[in-house]
């Protein structure tokens, strides 16, 4: 018969472990929030009950539809206007007036039907990492790993989608701003466009101007959201798996440091088996993010040295743009300097295993425990890190390197510019 203790603790176990997974569940949840708001304006969302009724299941379906067409036109009419313009002028300013934006909108238009046709997969992400989500608040230094992760990360969240937001309302305005400016001045005052886009038909008609306008306005607020909806998921979910590698880091130093029996080695071997087991399924969950975002880094790989030198010619040409294109500019430079540096903070946490497996008080340890932490110092020699659909991985180096490249790239078309 089993001890009243033995029973009350089986009893008591699921319960506890029900708790603790419904704490992770509205943790999680939390650090989500401005991702989960922007993903709703384009018809998805990861953390949302799945609807029951079937209006609102057809709703949200064709939410998204309407969403992903409103962006896709958008860049159909500003890829026509490039190409009408690279066809009929031999002005580079011409050329290059909307190019910026055409590869912004390219990128959001990417990331839309990226996080839909993985959106399956982030929820099983979501649900996995509930499981390894800490929440016991008895280890003073994991909580202070933890709070302090958290706390940069709502920063980041909160000032990367006011970067984005404020500078396409910018955008949105400009053309109000000067058509009011000029109206004050009593000279001619037309209300112009905000994006260079083609149109089917003549956009400045009366009815037609109108409703040109208001697409334009809609479309780009369209296309932030779903930049900001796959960028702030990203962030999130990575600086996650970084904070559960730091603090795994916390775990592997720890063992085998107190020696309390100095004339016998530590036996810590199923200590090191959980912390493998931990690693392990970091590892998997890492490589499963890599792999539903590696279209997503491929796109700003090859599309942000061109939209960063695109917008700096610009800034230098149009004065009355130039506010518009500056915050576009930080925006362009935060984007994916952001990705960057969370998927480089991925890869300096993973590697820090083998740090951490130094630290440790592995020569307290008996032969069989050196042996196994030998495995986990072996194994974090293949640090985790994310690829452009695995042409290259992604590092601050590569930040680094669309800078140059943007340099270069500008160097050479302001060049053809003088000299034409």
């Amino acid at each position: 018969m089993l001890s009243p203790k033995v029973t009350v603790y089986t009893l008591l176990e699921p319960r506890m472990f029900a708790k603790y997974k419904e704490t992770a569940k509205q943790e999680i949840h939390k650090t989500l929030k401005l991702c989960n708001f922007c993903t709703r304006k384009i018809g998805i969302s990861f953390i949302d009950e799945q609807p029951t009724v079937m209006f609102w299941k057809v709703w949200n379906q064709l939410w998204f539809i309407g969403s992903a067409l409103v962006l896709f036109l958008k860049v159909s009419g500003e890829v026509n206007y490039v190409v009408n313009k690279l066809v009929t002028s031999s002005s580079v300013e011409d050329f290059v007036a909307s190019l910026h934006i055409v590869g912004y909108d390219t990128m959001s238009f990417g990331k839309l039907l990226t996080i839909w046709w993985t959106k399956d997969i982030f929820r099983s992400l979501l649900t996995k990492l509930e499981d390894l989500w800490p929440t016991s608040d008895q280890d003073k230094d994991a909580v202070e790993i933890k709070n302090e992760k958290l706390s940069r990360l709502r920063i980041i969240q909160f000032w990367y989608a006011f970067w984005n937001i404020l500078g396409v309302w910018l955008y949105n305005l400009t053309p109000i701003v000067i058509y009011t400016y000029h109206k004050i001045q009593g000279g001619p005052a037309h209300l112009g466009y905000i994006w260079h886009l083609s149109y089917p038909f003549d956009k400045t008609q009366p009815v037609y101007h109108e409703l040109a306008f208001v697409f334009e306005v809609y479309a780009g607020v369209v296309s932030v959201w779903s930049m900001l909806g796959s960028d702030i998921l990203f962030m999130t979910m990575a600086s996650h798996i970084s904070m559960l590698l730091r603090l795994l880091q916390l775990e592997i130093r720890r063992l085998a440091v107190e020696n309390h029996n100095n004339n016998q080695p530590v036996d810590c071997f199923d200590d090191i088996v959980g912390v493998i087991k931990i690693h392990q399924r970091l590892i998997t969950y890492g490589n499963d993010l890599k792999d539903a975002f590696s279209v997503v880094f491929l796109i700003n790989v090859l599309l942000s040295s061109v939209n960063i030198c695109c917008v700096v010619f610009n800034i230098l040409l149009d004065p009355w743009m130039a506010m518009s294109n500056k915050f576009f500019l930080g925006a362009a430079l935060t984007q994916v300097g952001i990705l960057c540096w969370y998927a480089d903070d991925i890869f300096t946490s993973s590697s820090g295993i083998a740090d951490a497996v130094y630290e440790s008080g592995w020569y307290n340890s008996n032969i069989r425990c050196q042996r196994t932490l030998m495995i986990v110092l072996q194994r974090s020699q293949k640090p985790l890190y994310f690829t452009a659909y695995k042409f290259s991985s992604i590092t601050m180096s590569t930040y680094s390197s669309i800078l140059t490249s943007s340099y270069s790239y500008f160097t050479l078309l302001y060049t053809v510019y003088r000299s034409d």
